[in-house]
């Protein structure tokens, strides 16, 4: 099964037409609405321009995207606040945590002690969990709507630069620098807006970036130069760092064995909530993983657990031997009935395929590109 496919249509086929290679006209009717939606978009934008303060003492990086679904964002967010604490500065990661009860209230620190409990996934969300157990202990993880209240509390808790995972179109935080994710396959997919295609915004709003970056989720996407071509056409000028995304550890659920390599697990059944099932699968197959099965749930979303156990079971009388997760979708691996297949958890990495440094000066503070300086409170 394909992710585009996903049982009882977890992955509606609207999804599928607004990859640029679908069949011409797949999403047609869908324009006017598009139409509708950029117009109501450009006022939000330009309401939220207004209302973003900053917070003296607090540089503040965001990392969005141009389209709904997975570019990248979280893994760049991630791969930031690990080289800004590699740096010596003190990050904070800041997102809103979707998925969790906390995102509407308050901004709250995530817990160091336990964090992948049941309770805590369901307060904070998968993301969050996922990158406080993948970032050092002092470096604050906070989840809540209102990201101008979790800089404040970032700054209480000894931050001085905050990074925003999916940080572009909240309306409460200024930003010093703005990295922009596009996938380097389909960087503008089929060009249209919401419903017809995936853009949140139009490109020409690239430009606000200070830098553009690409995850290559294979080697043969590795510097196709579709993201370069994007940049030149829509925000001249405006730097390109591009990364490889490479596996960094397969450990089974219980922590007590570790995949080698492909080869040696087989066929595997892949159980998924992410934004981008395919970049996954695509991930997952330039790394010699022989996928038979994609079960590919909405992002964030729950697991129907009696569907999980049949395909598993289908999967073990066919020879697999392995049911393949990401570290974002181990909570709910944990919650799993007994399956007849062994259950690992992939975590991965980012790695620069050029000179980053236009990302690292943006860390440091350093000019990248100018910007406008935000009002602040105090």
């Amino acid at each position: 099964m394909t992710p585009g496919a996903g049982p009882g249509g977890l992955r509606p086929w609207v999804e599928r037409a607004w990859r640029d290679d679908a069949p011409r006209g797949s999403a047609w009717w869908l324009r006017p609405a598009s139409i509708v939606y950029g117009a109501l978009s450009r006022i939000a934008r330009a309401r939220a321009r207004r209302s973003r303060r900053g917070v003296p003492g607090v540089r503040i990086v965001a990392v969005g995207g141009l389209a709904v679904g997975g570019a990248g964002k979280t893994s760049l967010a991630r791969w930031a606040a690990l080289q800004a604490h590699a740096l010596g500065l003190k990050p904070a990661l800041l997102l809103r945590g979707h998925g969790g009860s906390a995102a509407h209230l308050a901004p709250q620190a995530l817990p160091i002690a336990r964090p992948g409990d049941a309770a805590t996934v369901r307060w904070f969300g998968d993301e969050a969990i996922a990158h406080r157990a993948a970032l050092p202990p002092d470096v604050p993880v906070i989840a809540g709507r209102d990201r101008l209240r979790a800089a404040l509390l970032a700054k209480s808790l000894g931050a001085s630069l905050a990074i925003l995972d999916d940080g572009w179109e909240q309306p409460a935080l200024a930003w010093d620098a703005l990295w922009v994710a596009l996938d380097p396959l389909r960087p503008l997919a089929n060009g249209w807006g919401l419903p017809a295609g995936p853009l949140r915004r139009p490109p020409s709003t690239l430009k606000q970036a200070n830098v553009i970056v690409g995850i290559a989720e294979t080697s043969d996407e590795a510097g196709v130069g579709a993201i370069s071509a994007v940049a030149t056409t829509h925000a001249p000028g405006v730097p390109v760092v591009e990364f490889r995304r490479t596996v960094r550890r397969i450990v089974s659920l219980d922590g007590r064995s570790e995949v080698e390599d492909a080869a040696s697990v087989g066929e595997v059944l892949l159980v998924s909530s992410v934004g981008a099932p395919d970049r996954l699968e695509r991930f997952l197959t330039g790394e010699g993983f022989r996928v038979g099965n994609h079960l590919a749930f909405p992002d964030h979303g729950a697991w129907d657990a009696s569907l999980v156990v049949a395909h598993a079971v289908t999967a073990a009388g066919r020879g697999a031997r392995a049911l393949l997760v990401t570290d974002k979708d181990a909570p709910r691996a944990r919650l799993l009935p007994n399956v007849p297949l062994e259950i690992f958890v992939l975590s991965t990495r980012l790695e620069p395929l050029g000179d980053p440094g236009p990302l690292l000066s943006a860390l440091r503070g350093g000019d990248v590109r100018p910007v406008a300086a935000p009002a602040t409170i105090g």
